[in-house]
């Protein structure tokens, strides 16, 4: 199986659409990310859902989030992840929880290599 997640940045707003769609499940959202230092504008193979350590969710368990690998982001610790603004971001791409949890949901099996991310700009 295979999962897609799109991503439709604004880099002089930090704002973007994030979208993802499979079976029954849709996702069109506002995005936040760091408009000082953003990922590469690239297409992102063997991304997986997971949770964060060192984060955690409204419910106080650890925070549900899709990871980018680090050899393709160039830096450590790059996710999809739960937030309201880019404040949130550290480096990631950033979403309303319910829209997260909707699309990790969906993602079987976890912790596997099955997601591609591409994020481009306007």
């Amino acid at each position: 199986m295979s999962y897609i997640i799109e991503v439709q940045r604004n880099l002089l707003k930090g704002t973007g659409t994030l979208t993802y769609t499979f079976g029954t499940v849709s996702v069109s959202t506002t995005c936040w990310f760091e408009q000082a230092n953003p990922i590469p504008a690239k297409r992102y193979t063997g991304c997986y859902a997971t949770h964060m350590n060192s984060k955690t969710n409204s419910k106080g368990k650890k925070r549900e989030a899709i990871y980018l690998p680090d050899e393709q982001t160039g830096r450590g610790g790059i996710f999809i992840h739960m937030g309201n603004s880019a404040a949130w971001s550290e480096g990631c791409i950033v979403i309303k929880e319910a829209q997260v949890i909707k699309m990790w949901n969906s993602i079987h099996p976890k912790e596997t290599n099955n997601v591609t991310v591409i994020v481009k700009n306007a």
